[in-house]
């Protein structure tokens, strides 16, 4: 069908707002990129700039050599890997069993899933669990089982579950498969969106959270990687304990752009992991929102 005029205007409208915004919000990661690739006297005299200039490499050149950051980088890996596999096995199976008509005793799961999401038990008493009773502190455990089940995804999943055929599920226990084995066999492969799609908030969660390190984690060699990142932001002295001594190089440890580059670094696994689940994110996120 043919377009209006009226209708080709508010779209060429609606492209370019869209194209301001988004040149909007990529603007601060383009000068922070910029000011990690700036002389660190440049940087300070003249402030950020759209083009890295006098152009340096000194501050990436600092940060590499830098035992803190990867050993950080290990421990946000680590983190992130084990906590988004655990959180996935357990949310799933979780909401399946939410939707799942067959459990007689889903109606008192469902408000134990739902009360969490209105009420916590408090900051002392979460920190006198996980320290005192669980006995987790100073281990990267107590970054990961914290952030172990979120029930906004467990529900978002729940919808999903609910949309499968449930003759699918019918035929393989006619065949002999037992709960399990429908689940990891047929619910499973069926449910690769949602799965990516709350894959990608689990790791978000995880990769970005400084929090529960702050809390439980005191030895250096534990600590993830955007701890680190907040000590070196909000303490210029604890900037230089987590970089190496320059004594031999050629510059300055530029401090500046030492932070804007080790943000970069921390961006940059989860900027590169959006577009890999970008065709589930979509379908996931809207099948398990809007069908129930």
């Amino acid at each position: 069908m043919k377009q209006s005029a009226a209708d080709r205007a508010f779209g060429a409208l609606a492209h370019a707002f869209v194209l301001a915004f988004a040149l909007f919000c990529l603007l601060p990661f383009w000068l922070m990129a910029a000011g990690s690739l700036t002389k660190e006297s440049a940087l300070i005299l003249h402030g950020y700039s759209l083009l890295p200039r006098p152009f340096s490499a000194d501050a990436y050149a600092v940060l590499l050599r830098s035992k803190s950051l990867w050993t950080g980088y290990g421990n946000t890996m680590f983190i992130t890997a084990v906590g988004t596999l655990l959180a996935l096995c357990v949310s799933a199976m979780l909401a399946y069993s939410l939707a799942n008509k067959r459990n007689v005793v889903r109606g008192g799961l469902l408000s134990y899933a739902y009360f969490p999401m209105l009420f916590s038990g408090g900051l002392i008493p979460f920190y006198i669990t996980v320290s005192k009773t669980l006995h987790l502190s100073n281990t990267l455990w107590a970054v990961i089982l914290p952030l172990l089940c979120q029930p906004f995804l467990v529900f978002l999943m729940v919808n999903f579950f609910r949309t499968l055929p449930e003759e699918l599920e019918e035929s393989a226990r006619m065949d002999g498969a037992s709960e399990v084995d429908v689940f990891f066999c047929i619910v499973v492969p069926i449910a690769q969106p949602i799965l990516a799609t709350a894959g990608l908030f689990y790791a978000l969660a995880y990769w970005n959270d400084w929090f529960m390190g702050l809390l439980f984690i005191d030895e250096e060699k534990k600590l993830p990687l955007q701890l680190l990142l907040r000590r070196m932001i909000s303490n210029v002295a604890a900037a230089k304990t987590l970089i190496p001594d320059a004594a031999g190089m050629a510059v300055d440890v530029p401090l500046m752009g030492v932070r804007m580059s080790t943000t970069i670094m921390t961006i940059g696994p989860i900027v590169l992991l959006y577009p890999l689940l970008q065709k589930y994110f979509v379908k996931g996120l809207t099948v398990g929102a809007v069908k129930g």
